[in-house]
């Protein structure tokens, strides 16, 4: 048997052009009529339970832009009007909507439509005293 905790050599080689960081990539503002917006909640894993609708316009550049830029990117998070508000107000050529088990698909057109599931990933908070479905304090 082989005691884990016993301290051991390991030599490891790693080829330099691997581990070498990426250059830096410029990052610019998504293009009217071009990319997609991915429409999906944030705040998973957090430990109390906070989950904010978020959205991401994501717009791959041809080629890069004037000052190098590789990609337009916006982000917004709030509440689900909020989100929903500027997603149609976003002029993307794609609207996706996050689903457990299809992936991403077409965001409905009318609002009321637009259902997102928790992620079964997130971690729950453990119920206290005083919660619906919590411990009764004896």
């Amino acid at each position: 048997m082989i005691d884990m905790a016993e301290p051991r050599k390991v030599q490891r080689h790693w080829n330099t052009e691997l581990t070498e960081a990426a250059p830096e990539q410029r990052i610019g503002t998504p293009r009217p009529g071009h990319g997609t917006i991915y429409v999906h909640l944030s705040g998973a894993g957090e430990r109390e339970r906070h989950t904010v609708w978020a959205a991401t316009w994501e717009d791959p550049f041809d080629q890069p832009g004037e000052n190098g830029e590789v990609a337009g990117i916006a982000t917004r998070e709030g509440s689900r009007e909020e989100v929903l508000a500027w997603v149609r107000s976003q002029p993307a050529v794609t609207l996706l909507l996050a689903h457990p088990d299809e992936g991403w698909i077409p965001l409905p057109a009318n609002d009321d439509d637009v259902v997102l599931h928790e992620p079964e990933h997130r971690i729950k908070r453990r119920p206290r005293p005083g919660d619906p479905d919590g411990p009764t304090a004896s």
